[in-house]
């Protein structure tokens, strides 16, 4: 296992030829083995670390780390810093898959799958609960997504949206620009029914506002 754990960080050291971005501990307190990345791991079961991470540095970027591999189940959403314990996050000895989701150099608008354009909705406050990705621009129903009504916060990673509680985008529309929303306001909380991007910066003459 240690020699899986050492090539597995030898890999990212020379794939980033720079100081690791993210670094996973394998006791609280940044103690025991640890596991460098900077770039995405769908699946840490190959890397002698999978379900073994107690506490986390993260240098530059935000990333996502989540407890099922291919960033399903639970996941949690941490800026730099230093987080001596994940246990509070419900993710002690839980974490499976990371990636960074803001911070990285954007690639061009509007391709399907392309980071840059995308939205996540989170069926729980504060990103938790289950996932629905928005990779497309335009997204007319939930109806048949299985996330309709559901979504409670909402992570835009890059471009402007609109949101709207019906489908085809009737009844209460919210704009939406980059950044991490971890509670929808009360006309789109459990109410989104679609959803669509509307510009790459904002085209109106000053930012959203949902109240006076």
């Amino acid at each position: 296992m240690k020699r899986t754990l050492l090539a597995v960080t030898l890999l990212f050291v020379a794939a980033g030829a720079s100081a690791a971005d993210l670094t996973l501990y394998g006791r609280p307190g940044f103690q025991g083995r640890e596991l460098r990345a900077n770039d995405t791991i769908v699946n840490l079961a190959n890397s002698g670390f999978n379900d073994r991470a107690s506490s986390v540095v993260i240098r530059d970027g935000v990333w996502e780390l989540c407890d099922d591999a291919n960033f399903r189940g639970q996941c949690v959403t941490l800026r730099p810093g230093r987080y001596a314990s994940l246990r509070d996050m419900g993710l002690n000895n839980n974490v499976s898959s990371l990636r960074e989701v803001r911070g990285g150099p954007p690639g061009p608008p509007g391709r399907r799958g392309d980071r840059s354009s995308r939205a996540v909705l989170f069926s729980n406050p504060d990103f938790r609960g289950q996932r629905y990705v928005v990779d497309g621009n335009y997204l007319p129903n939930l109806a048949n997504t299985g996330f309709n009504d559901r979504a409670q916060s909402l992570r835009v990673e890059g471009g402007y949206w609109i949101f709207c509680s019906d489908a085809q985008f009737q009844g209460q529309c919210r704009t939406f620009g980059p950044g991490n929303y971890p509670n929808l306001p009360p006309a789109l909380n459990n109410r989104l029914s679609s959803g669509r991007r509307i510009s790459e910066q904002y085209p109106y003459n000053g930012p959203p506002r949902w109240t006076r």
